[in-house]
């Protein structure tokens, strides 16, 4: 399926629930990037504000409550799969909208926990408003 490409410019964003961050330790689990098709949001559809309700309504559950949101560009994310070592790796975000997200994206290669790692660091970290 060819979906549009974002831009390295463009911002997107990541629910980070409590499946995936550890709130006593403030550690994120490289499990929120490891894997295929990793979803992630675009800031330039839907303003950071209104991803906390979107997330809140479409992505937290009773067993998974919204901790934080990450926030990284797509040219920040090229960059560290371009420098990953042992395996550099091209990564695109792909436009992916749903019917609960029209700025729904996605990461369509398969990012292991190594550069699951890389990426974390690189997260602008957004608190609950």
């Amino acid at each position: 399926m060819n979906r549009p490409i974002c831009p390295p410019e463009e911002n997107v964003v990541r629910a980070i629930c409590s499946d995936h961050y550890d709130s006593e330790e403030e550690r994120i689990s490289a499990s929120l990037f490891k894997g295929k098709d990793t979803s992630v949001s675009r800031l330039l559809l839907i303003s950071l504000e209104d991803h906390w309700d979107l997330f809140r309504h479409n992505v937290q559950k009773p067993h998974r409550r919204l901790e934080l949101i990450g926030e990284i560009s797509v040219g920040r994310l090229q960059e560290i799969g371009r420098a990953y070592e042992p395996a550099p790796m091209e990564l695109t975000v792909e436009q992916a909208p749903e019917d609960w997200n029209r700025a729904h994206a996605v990461i369509p290669q398969n990012i292991t926990r190594g550069l699951a790692n890389k990426i974390l660091p690189a997260l602008k970290l957004h608190k609950p408003i």
